[in-house]
């Protein structure tokens, strides 16, 4: 017994006389930023691509309108002819040309742009318009901009009357921040034959806020 005592009497003496552990700090892991998304461009000063500008697709069995282009009308979707022409051109082989065949006071031929990057922007749209006894406001450019409710920003264009070879015609204007869509096309509003050819959009002025 008296030897177990002093074995265990040794054991207490040497632990005491060990250095004590140390235990490493616990560090917090650091906090990552969250990824910011990419900047937003907006569209350059310069060309804006259009679809089929200068009419060159040919349309399809039971196309109305030309490919790419919207044709629309005051009411009786029976009052205006549209259709390509290869007789006449400003650009390439073809143009496209509207008419009335009923009494209705305008048609239109309209292409919708949805892209925010012209938002901000001052555009110019042109087009090459030849008119054959047109009477009535006239036959020319048009473009106009849709907006959140409560409603559209005014209609922009350039008309002529009377008869004469290929012009260009041009409206300039403003896209709003907020604007959701851009149209832009051409017009007839009154009686004889309009054509059109050689559709451009062009920037101007590039927005300056993020879209």
């Amino acid at each position: 017994m008296k030897h177990l005592r002093l074995l265990i009497i040794a054991l207490l003496l040497a632990a005491c006389a060990s250095p004590p552990q140390t235990v490493a700090p616990v560090t917090a892991a650091p906090v990552r930023a969250p990824a910011q998304p990419p900047p937003k461009a907006f569209a350059p000063a310069g060309p804006f691509a259009l679809r089929n500008p200068s009419f060159e697709i040919e349309a399809g069995a039971g196309d109305r309108c030309a490919r790419q282009w919207h044709c629309t009308m005051h009411a009786d979707p029976n009052s205006f002819r549209f259709f390509l022409d290869e007789a006449q051109a400003a650009d390439g082989k073809r143009s496209f040309c509207v008419e009335p065949v009923k009494k209705e006071p305008w048609a239109l031929v309209t292409q919708g742009i949805v892209d925010r990057s012209l938002n901000g922007a001052r555009v110019r749209f042109t087009l090459s318009v030849r008119v054959d006894n047109v009477a009535g406001e006239g036959a020319g450019t048009w473009a106009q901009v849709a907006r959140p409710p409560p409603g559209r920003k005014p209609t922009f264009r350039e008309l002529a009357k009377g008869s004469r070879g290929w012009q260009d015609q041009s409206v300039e204007f403003d896209v709003p921040e907020d604007a959701i869509t851009v149209e832009v096309g051409a017009t007839l509003r009154g009686t004889g034959r309009a054509c059109f050819d050689n559709a451009r959009l062009e920037v101007l002025r590039p927005g300056k806020n993020p879209v």
